[in-house]
Parts: structure tokens; sequence; C-alpha cells
């Protein structure tokens, strides 16, 4: 279910947990609730997409490709738990990692793509409408799909086991340029408009989408760049059957968080269900 090494991104759980099973109930329980809040959300999000009667704009098709990993994750969650606590099979663990590695891999690379979209839009909007095809955002999906399937495939099969600094190391540059949208983005609407007192709601809503995107990915990926590099300094045991599993999981509500604000956001959600509600309900608009 989890890594069978700490300094590894690799398949496998060691046994010496299973006396130790707080850090893999937790794990569980997460990909439980995941899935279930998950799955319907997911699929209502590409049921919306698919059937829209108007063509699929520019900035949907990566909020598309986000809803098909998520519902991969989904569908992975019953399946692996499954496996961990009643069939303990081997192939089936290699399958149900390779999909949680398309998650890590790819999610974190299909939000930062949403960001630097945002990013073009606002703070160079003319380039942005020479490059608003929707041709240059299905080759950069299929660019990330390259990139994603050939390496979560290399992580849940590789006999070298791959260093988790590598993966720390990719997810880290991805938060760099996110980061960077989303100051750049925040200085240009600083900056007034002579004669004019109200900064745009377009571009209101873009950086409001750039730093709720921003905050999931701190959420979901820092515990675990922010820790790794220090765990020497815990027990083995300790950071393996509960540190590590707790890191691991906060990659999972990614799988339902996203596609929650975007009902929300297209009107699928009632606003008032969340407690951010400003921010969130404009958090993945399809247009900057």
């Amino acid at each position: 279910m989890v890594p069978n090494n700490t300094t590894t991104l690799s398949t496998g759980f060691d046994l010496e947990c299973t006396d130790n099973p707080a850090g893999i109930a937790f794990w569980s329980n997460i990909e439980a609730l995941t899935a279930i809040l998950g799955l319907p959300s997911n699929v209502t999000v590409l049921w919306i997409l698919l059937r829209k009667t108007t063509a699929i704009s520019s900035s949907e098709v990566f909020i598309m490709n986000v809803a098909v990993m998520d519902t991969l994750i989904c569908l992975n969650a019953p399946l692996d738990i499954y496996n961990y606590y009643f069939l303990n099979d081997t192939v089936v663990n290699s399958l149900t990692w390779f999909v949680y590695n398309l998650n890590v891999i790819g999610g974190p690379l299909f939000l930062c793509c949403i960001c630097v979209e945002r990013y073009m839009a606002v703070v160079h909007p003319v380039t942005y409408l020479g490059l608003k095809s929707l041709t240059y955002r299905v080759v950069c999906s299929a660019v990330a799909w390259v990139i994603i399937f050939p390496f979560s495939f290399y992580l849940s099969i590789s006999a070298f086991e791959s260093p988790v600094y590598v993966i720390l190391g990719f997810i880290f540059a991805l938060f760099i340029v996110m980061v960077f949208c989303n100051i750049s983005i925040l200085r240009v609407l600083r900056k007034s408009a002579p004669g004019r007192d109200e900064i745009h709601p377009m571009k209101k809503k873009a950086l409001q989408m750039v730093f709720t995107i921003l905050m999931i990915v701190l959420f979901s990926y820092f515990p675990i760049v922010a820790i790794f590099p220090f765990q020497s300094y815990f027990n083995p045991m300790i950071f393996q059957c509960y540190i590590s599993p707790v890191c691991y999981s906060l990659f999972i509500p990614r799988g339902c968080i996203e596609a929650l604000l975007y009902l929300s956001n297209v009107g699928a959600l009632s606003c008032v269900q969340f407690p951010c509600n400003g921010v969130c309900c404009v958090a993945l608009s399809p247009s900057p």
C-alpha cells in the first residue's frame, strides 16, 4: 500500500508495520473517504464537460485531465484497501502503486499547467491571446501524459528503487513555478489601471484560483517534502509505520477537492457548503 523503503518510492509494505497499524489505518480511511466523495464528483465533472453544448474552452482541457487523474485514484482506492487487508497480491500491489504514482506525478503537473495558463492570461495577455488555441492545450496535455505514464511505471516496477529525492525535487520545482505565478499575478493586480479603483473581476478570479491551487499543493505535498530529508533523525519503525503513511496519504484527498471546487463554481453544488465560500467558489473557473 505504501513504500517498503522510506528512502525510495517502490512497491510493497514492510510486514513489521502490521503490528503497528495506526498509520496504515489512517491511510485506508483517507483513501475510502476520498473515493466516496471523489468518484461521483469527478465523474460528474467529466459528464458536465463532455456534454457541453458549446465547445470545451482551452482552460477546461486541463481541468478534464485533472478529473481523469482523480477518477483513477478514486477507483484505485477500494482495490488498494482490499489487496492490503485480504489479498496481498504482488501484481495487484504493483498496479495500485502505479495508479497512485500517476496521482503523485500527474496531479501537481496538471495543476501547474493551470497556474501557468492563468499567469499568461493575467501577466502576458497579448501573448496569451495568440496561444489561446485549443490545440496548444491538447499538445501540452499529451506531453504531460507522455511524462507521467513512463515515470509512474518506472517507479512501480523499478529494481533500482528510485530515490524519493527525485520525486521531491520534481514536486518542489512545480511548487516554485506555482509560487512564481501567484506572486506575478498578485503584482499585476496591485497595479490598478489609471482612473480605476477596482480590479477586473476576472483577474481577481485568476488570482484566487492560483492561490487556491497553491494551498492545495502546499497541504498535499509540503509535509513529505519537508520531513523526508530528515528521516534519519527518526526511529526507522516510527517513520515507516506512522510518519510515512500519513505523509503519503495527504496526496490522496486532492482526488476529490478539485472536483468539488469545480462543481461548486458551475453551480452543481451550493457554495454555502464550503466554509471558504468566496475563494473556493471561483477556484477552478473555466475562464481567467
